[in-house]
């Protein structure tokens, strides 16, 4: 294996590590955007009792819980590619 091909690898790796973080981190953030919300529409519905009936959201925890889960393996994943790419690159600069 040649430097550059090692260096390619490496670069390949990184890409694929960051978008891996992009897209794990962006569930999570809209998992919790859900949240909020929810939890806003509660609010303006207490604040504002003439205007309709209160509304109540539930299960948002659930959401929450599974997209942290996901998030915690994905995002895990992109660091250990995020790694490797570093390490690839650095072989290759040292060789």
């Amino acid at each position: 294996m040649t430097m550059t091909e090692l260096n390619i690898i490496g670069l390949c790796a990184n890409i694929l590590g960051t978008i891996t973080l992009a897209f794990s981190l962006g569930a999570y953030i809209r998992s919790i955007r859900l949240a909020i919300d929810a939890h806003e529409l509660f609010i303006l519905s207490y604040l504002n009792p003439n205007r309709g009936p209160i509304v109540q959201v539930t299960g948002t925890d659930i959401h929450m819980n599974r997209d942290k889960k996901i998030a915690s393996l994905f995002s895990w994943i992109g660091v250990v590619l995020v790694v490797v790419g570093f390490c690839c690159q650095i072989i290759a600069y040292l060789v």
